[in-house]
């Protein structure tokens, strides 16, 4: 049986290649057998089949991806129905442990009860952020963490030499307007720290949640896009030889199906979106890994980002 994560972003796959082609497909069935899941969806112009692979070896982690499971379990027998995704951030995972896996349950299905179907949003999570002056002079943050991309707007609201520490933080709000606000906060807290004194204060990390149209092959529960922990994507060897391995496991998977178009859906964790760079892999690999595939996606932060898609 496949796992539930793969099911969900299979039907996000062909919810964007129907709305590419103008086309209505209905996500038909899972094709049982072997390690990679493949999924055939119908429409009336045709047949469409989908093989999902994730960008991680969950066995790697055992205990994470334990956890991920039970989560997934305590998530979907509440009261709040899906289906839903929620998106872990890279070096983050769900906790094991009371009483934080009470109150992560609690902060996800108070964020999840107001979503209405295909809506994609956000689940904050308490995230401190230390800071510390180092300096009189000088006006640069030194961050690391969440935050360190943006340095340069965090230096801007500082006097002196600090150091920031978000690593607390594993994805800031993809908001700009709330980030804004989060570094204006920083600014005023600098102001009131003479050198060598240090700080905390409470900020929020940001997970993507989203809420499926619908419930694919009557699956309704939570679904948790997670890597392991220690995998990092931007490790170009190893996301590289992920995606090289996937490919031929997914040629392999969809080689007996009858269906128009065949197609990979590479599930990733990156931050955002937007920061995927899934593709470039892809594409430095022989092109006989993916020839005989008419659409190759990326699967990041609850959105579809195609590599080859049929003209």
């Amino acid at each position: 049986m496949a796992d539930r994560i793969a099911t969900y972003t299979a039907l996000l796959l062909v919810d964007w290649y129907g709305g590419r082609t103008g086309r209505v497909y209905a996500l038909a069935r899972l094709e049982d057998g072997g390690p990679v899941p493949v999924y055939v969806a119908e429409s009336p112009q045709g047949r469409l089949a989908i093989a999902i692979c994730t960008l991680w070896e969950a066995e790697s982690d055992a205990v994470s991806d334990d956890a991920r499971r039970a989560m997934e379990e305590r998530l979907s027998s509440g009261s709040v129905r899906g289906p839903y995704v929620l998106w872990v951030p890279p070096r983050a995972a769900v906790p094991m442990d009371e009483p934080e896996a009470s109150g992560f349950v609690q902060t996800v299905q108070f964020a999840a009860a107001p979503m209405q179907p295909g809506v994609r949003g956000e689940v904050e999570f308490p995230a401190p952020v230390q800071m510390a002056k180092m300096r009189d002079e000088g006006g640069y943050a030194s961050v690391i963490g969440g935050l360190s991309r943006w340095w340069t707007l965090i230096t801007e609201r500082v006097n002196g030499t600090f150091h920031v520490n978000s690593t607390r933080i594993r994805r800031a709000p993809q908001s700009a307007e709330m980030r804004e606000r989060l570094f204006e906060r920083i600014g005023e807290a600098s102001k009131a720290l003479a050198m060598g004194d240090a700080a905390e204060f409470e900020a929020t990390e940001a997970w993507t949640l989203q809420r499926l149209r619908e419930a694919p092959l009557d699956e309704r529960g939570f679904a948790i896009a997670q890597a392991p922990p220690g995998v990092d994507p931007s490790d170009g060897t190893l996301m590289r030889r992920l995606v090289r391995r996937r490919l031929k496991e997914a040629n392999a998977a969809l080689e007996s199906i009858d269906a128009d178009v065949k197609g990979v859906g590479l599930l990733a964790i990156y931050e955002y979106a937007e920061h995927e760079n899934v593709g470039s892999f892809v594409k430095s690999l022989d092109p006989g890994l993916y020839a005989k595939l008419q659409l190759v996606a990326a699967i990041a932060d609850g959105e579809v980002r195609p590599i080859f898609q049929p003209r």
